[in-house]
């Protein structure tokens, strides 16, 4: 739930002279607000493209993507991302990041000589959102110097990211202050940013938690399952098992509305993940990830989701076996599913390890919803795993409508099918999946075996009869568990 929006025009009034002093932050209830430390804020760019440009910059997208990287320079503790040419749709409270181009702002009238207007979403001190809007009734170009009959899109671009930075205009302030600054609130000769601009960034952004990288380790790594999060028995449950003797550090995350970037048009709004100990006792929770207390250490890892509704939990486990429960928050509205991503990383930390995945979910039988789990092989070697794709043997756990006959097809990175699988005792490693031990107990269940060199690769869970029902897709890492 957001609590309010800060409004920041940029206005085209008149040309000023300004003398040394200091910057100004954005505020809420008098408190600064800023994104989470060590945050990577993706701006979805989608300007016009139409548009000719003096200074030979390729688009309007171009000059806004070098604005952000002028930024970023100033960074040390966030930083810009960008997503060019983006698909989302804008939305002014979808907790997404939009840069676009219209004659109104989201449907209210931009006012007299307003060049751009960004929507300053907080809640408490912490940045949710800071939608962009560049007005399309003016006349834009880009280009560097005095200013022009057209406006420098560059400047006002550099002027409005300001804002998602977390600055404010000096030149407003109480008392005003008398600086030279691309954050005053009148557009100038000014065309780059200023110490003022600078040491603002600075002041917010040089402290935070040191950066962070998973350890490289030659086990399936940036474990993902996608699938389609319904009420009860069809929500999305992913299981895993910590292996070894030793503990291991994990990153858990639950994607829902940031996937709309990529397409998928319906996305799971809000979703909540629980983590649960093999005695079904929830050991953590998270709705969204911003608030928790392992935020900026998720975001340390570069592994804070895009969007601050989704969920994300960071904690280190015991060997043992583990669920991840996938569902909607319930704000009242009724919108209570959708498509959502469960997602486990491995940081490899110490010695113990996460291996043999699963993920339970919904299967449709006409194809338009599939349970797609994807993994990497890490390291530098190749990996033998086995997939299964279990369905009847659902009902013995419970599940009133198992998927019937499910099929498993493995890809890799580029989308070519390498094996596939419908009735597991069909298959050329039957009797070795059984010696395994991993021998599906149903015959209409599927299950593969493969040696894979490093690289991501996806398994597709489908319904091989046309059936719908709730399937399970499991990655077994076949080396052996360290000790």
């Amino acid at each position: 739930m957001f609590t309010a929006r800060l409004v920041s025009l940029s206005l085209a009034l008149a040309l000023v002279a300004s003398s040394a002093h200091a910057f100004v932050r954005e505020t809420f209830s008098g408190v600064p607000v800023e994104w989470n430390k060590d945050r990577t804020v993706l701006m979805h760019l989608s300007l016009p493209s139409s548009i000719h440009l003096s200074d030979g910059t390729a688009s309007l997208n171009d000059s806004a993507e070098d604005a952000l990287n002028i930024w970023n320079q100033q960074l040390a503790h966030m930083q810009f991302a960008v997503d060019k040419g983006s698909i989302l749709p804008p939305n002014d409270n979808d907790a997404n990041t939009s840069v676009i181009m219209t004659d109104t702002v989201y449907g209210d009238s931009f006012g007299n000589n307003v060049l751009a207007v960004t929507l300053v979403t907080p809640r408490d001190n912490h940045l949710i959102e800071a939608d962009v809007v560049f007005n399309s009734n003016r006349s834009w170009d880009s280009y560097r110097g005095p200013l022009q009959s057209a406006m420098d899109f560059h400047r006002v671009a550099l002027h409005e990211f300001g804002h998602v930075v977390g600055l404010d205009h000096p030149d407003q302030a109480s008392p005003k202050q008398n600086v030279v600054a691309i954050m005053n609130s009148i557009i100038s000769n000014l065309d780059s940013l200023a110490a003022d601009d600078i040491n603002g960034a600075h002041t917010i952004y040089d402290s935070g938690p040191t950066y962070q990288s998973s350890l490289p380790a030659p086990n399936l790594v940036n474990l993902s399952t996608r699938a389609f999060v319904g009420l009860g028995e069809n929500a999305v449950i992913g299981g895993f098992i910590i292996q070894g003797s030793q503990p291991a550090t994990v990153i858990l995350r639950g994607i829902g509305n940031s996937l709309a970037a990529f397409g998928i048009t319906n996305a799971l709004d809000d979703p909540v993940i629980e983590l649960h100990d093999a005695g079904g006792n929830v050991l953590a929770t998270s709705d969204d990830w911003i608030d928790d207390s392992w935020a900026s250490t998720i975001a340390s890892y570069h592994l804070d989701p895009s969007n601050s509704r989704e969920s994300a939990i960071f904690t280190t486990l015991n060997p043992g076996s583990y669920t991840v429960v996938v569902r909607s928050f319930d704000n009242g509205d009724g919108n209570l599913t959708g498509t959502a991503l469960v997602e486990l990383y491995d940081l490899h930390t110490t010695g113990g390890r996460a291996g043999n995945i699963s993920t339970r979910g919904q299967v449709l039988g006409n194809g338009s919803q599939l349970l797609i789990g994807g993994f990497i092989v890490g390291g530098t070697q190749s990996k033998t795993v086995v997939v299964r794709a279990i369905g009847p043997s659902l009902s013995a756990v419970g599940i009133a409508h198992p998927l019937s006959d499910p099929l498993v097809e493995l890809h890799d990175s580029s989308g070519t099918t390498m094996a596939s699988n419908d009735n597991w005792q069909s298959g050329p490693n039957a009797a070795q999946i059984q010696s395994e031990n991993l021998a599906p107990s149903q015959p209409n269940e599927s299950a593969l075996q493969a040696t894979l060199n490093p690289g991501s690769y996806t398994a597709i869970v489908r319904s091989a009869n046309g059936s719908d029902g709730v399937a399970l897709v499991e990655v077994y890492d076949l080396s052996p568990a360290p000790n």
